[in-house]
């Protein structure tokens, strides 16, 4: 019964994407949205992956917001840096043990440290993150852990 559930609210949204997306509401349009839609839901009914972003997605909502948040105090520091006379850089690569689990909560941690200029993820090995940073203080932020601890709460990470 579950499988259904997660089967139907992935259609439902698939097809309200598609909707957005295309903007056409003739019937033969429509119909290719509708079988669209339930071909994805279909083809992506076994994927655990998916029923976890589900049962994530209320907890991922402020998430989404504070992740904007840090984007944009990160842009500002990256501005100031660059237009510095002095271009005050100190690239430095760091290793972090995330304490995280799953793969969804490794790759939501990597692809968040990516999204937040001046760091990205180079590599991730087991829980072992590996991010290059611009400065030393980009660095700190992510060994600091906030971030992994934040997505931990919003998968409901066991190590986390």
């Amino acid at each position: 019964m579950r499988q259904w559930t997660s089967i139907a609210l992935v259609f439902g949204l698939c097809l309200t994407f598609w909707l957005l997306l295309s903007g056409h509401f003739e019937p033969l349009v429509l119909g290719l949205g509708v079988a669209s839609a339930a071909a994805v839901a279909w083809v992506n009914r076994d994927f655990e992956v998916i029923a976890d972003v589900l049962r994530a997605g209320p907890r991922f909502v402020p998430y989404v917001g504070w992740l904007l948040k840090e984007i944009v105090l990160a842009n500002l520091q990256v501005a100031r840096i660059v237009l510095d006379p002095r271009l005050p850089i100190d690239p430095v690569v760091v290793r972090y043990r995330a304490p995280l689990s799953t793969d969804l909560a490794l790759t939501t941690l990597g692809n968040s440290i990516t999204l937040t200029p001046g760091t990205i993820t180079v590599d991730v090995e087991g829980r072992e993150v590996t991010v290059h940073a611009l400065t030393r203080a980009g660095a700190d932020g992510v060994l600091e852990g906030s971030m992994a601890r934040r997505i931990g709460r919003v998968f409901r990470d066991s190590a986390a």
